[in-house]
């Protein structure tokens, strides 16, 4: 068994860019002569912006902010745009206006978790920030995405109304701090090996060779 916790956050789009850099990764790895072993992924939470208001902010403001003005946040975009072309990915900055507190989407990943869809869940949320420009903020509207991957409106509203699974993004939060990471993604491989950033392919395969 390869085991892979995945520390990473939803509204990062250095996560996705890593995600797809992962499955790429794992795509390629075979294991010369033997049965490939079977892999393991556990998403964990981090938060970019832990203290974002539940409502979350404008867009323009949190960029702004983030980056130190207007001209450097596109420049920064422009990059990250470059990298995700890529991986395969158009990532849509403009149409996203609110910058959201992402707590209870890792909440809703654990929920996930735990009836088998949290890597549909966790693509799926990545889509609708980044392609889509959905409004994350907007319970309603992160209550369909999590219905159309197989979740039950009991299980969701759990999440949103009684704080389920918030124990455990907490817990990886602290984790999170413990360990020392400041960015994501970041992969912890067989409880062995760390890697930060969204690692190329290569990199990924090195690592779980190594691990092993």
């Amino acid at each position: 068994m390869i085991s892979i916790e995945i520390f990473s956050d939803v509204v990062c789009p250095w996560c996705f860019i890593g995600k797809r850099n992962l499955e790429t990764a794992l795509s390629k790895f075979k294991m010369s002569g033997e049965k490939s072993e079977k892999i393991k992924l556990n998403w964990r939470s981090f938060q970019l912006n832990p203290k974002l208001p539940a409502q979350g902010i404008a867009r323009s403001e949190y960029t702004s902010t983030k980056f130190g003005g207007e001209e450097r946040a596109a420049q920064v975009y422009e990059r990250i745009s470059d990298a995700a072309t890529g991986v395969g990915l158009a990532l849509n900055f403009e149409k996203i206006l609110t910058q959201p507190n992402s707590s209870r989407m890792h909440a809703l990943i654990y929920a996930a978790e735990s009836v088998k869809k949290d890597h549909q869940l966790v693509e799926s949320l990545f889509k609708a920030f980044f392609i889509d420009g959905v409004d994350l903020t907007q319970k309603d509207k992160v209550s369909s995405i999590a219905q159309s991957t197989g979740l039950e409106r009991d299980l969701i509203d759990s999440v949103f109304d009684d704080d389920l699974f918030m124990d455990r993004v907490d817990e990886d939060i602290q984790q999170s701090s413990e360990i020392g990471i400041q960015g994501v993604p970041f992969f912890i491989i067989n409880q062995k090996i760390g890697l930060s950033g969204a690692q190329p392919p290569e990199a990924i395969v090195e690592a779980v060779e190594q691990s092993r």
